[in-house]
């Protein structure tokens, strides 16, 4: 049985036709206009008369905002603007005639890891998205733990400020995603940041420039001390790290470091965290949602 998964980004839409098994049959994308809710809606729609000859038994949908999966509505799209208390699986039932369904993107890519990721073999674990921000899942008996008011997991508003003196600019999403690791490069190297990508600091690393290695040495420091924090709150099986840059080694090579200088001066009384990349990359949120319209509608 195929179904059709999209995921909702800021800047383009993607979906796939996948089979019930997680084998993608097709891909394709088209931009996200986040301001017009109509053309929002349109362009869903489009995507689903496109692929209507696929029969899609379901559409799973993928979208960053706080979202209430059990009754399809979305407080908010993150980045896509003109979604703002909206019923949305509601309005895409009404309009496709199939089952839809709609997971917080960063679940989505914990859900990939637990499906048939590397947290298929546990119980317990924790994602880390590393995108833009950080996103985020923390998985208890191989479900998402949403919390009371939808945030657990929200990774990015960690407070990493002086006590006493919150402000935004303090929260680990501000300096723990790419962009992130982006100005601490360009503030080692006496660049300007917005020169830079993650392409470019990941060839700087990987070509040698010592420079480069010591900001992204002081960015997976960082990382190594929520992971340690969340480590002694949730105590997980494993941590697995995804996002573009989660496909470098040297970004695990760093934090393997990183994060044994922080359980050294613990004397052994915290254990070294199991830290592994996800499996899935691009596609992770395409085949969670998958997984999430699954189980929820009692198939997996």
């Amino acid at each position: 049985m195929n179904y059709l998964a999209i995921d909702i980004g800021g800047t383009f839409i993607k979906y796939a036709v996948i089979t019930e098994s997680a084998e993608i049959i097709s891909k394709g994308k088209k931009p996200t206009d986040t301001e017009n809710l109509d053309v929002f809606l349109d362009t869903l729609e489009e995507i689903y008369r496109e692929n209507e000859e696929s029969n899609p038994a379901g559409v799973a949908i993928s979208m960053a905002g706080v979202l209430d999966v059990d009754s399809g509505y979305a407080y908010n799209g993150g980045g896509v603007r003109c979604i703002q208390n909206l019923e949305i699986v509601n309005i895409l039932e009404e309009r496709l005639k199939v089952p839809v369904t709609i997971e917080n993107d960063a679940k989505a890519a914990a859900l990939a890891e637990v499906w048939k990721g590397n947290l298929s073999d546990v119980r317990d674990g924790i994602v880390i998205v590393i995108g833009t921000a950080i996103g985020g899942a923390v998985i208890i008996d191989r479900k998402v733990l949403r919390g009371k008011n939808l945030m657990a997991g929200e990774f990015s508003y960690i407070s990493i400020g002086e006590p006493g003196k919150p402000a935004w600019t303090d929260i680990w999403g501000n300096t723990g995603g790419a962009r992130g690791l982006i100005q601490m490069t360009a503030a080692k190297k006496g660049l300007d940041p917005e020169l830079l990508d993650g392409v470019a600091v990941f060839e700087m690393v990987n070509g040698g420039d010592a420079e480069a290695r010591a900001a992204l040495r002081e960015y997976t420091d960082l990382l190594a001390q929520q992971i340690m924090n969340l480590q002694v709150i949730i105590n997980p099986e494993r941590f697995v790290v995804g996002g573009g840059i989660s496909c470098q080694p040297v970004l695990f090579e760093e934090l393997s470091k990183s994060v044994q200088v922080i359980s050294d001066t613990f004397f052994g009384n915290v254990p070294v965290p199991d830290i592994m990349p996800c499996r899935f990359f691009n596609d992770s949120n395409l085949i969670g949602a998958l997984y999430a319209h699954l189980t929820r509608r009692g198939i997996s």
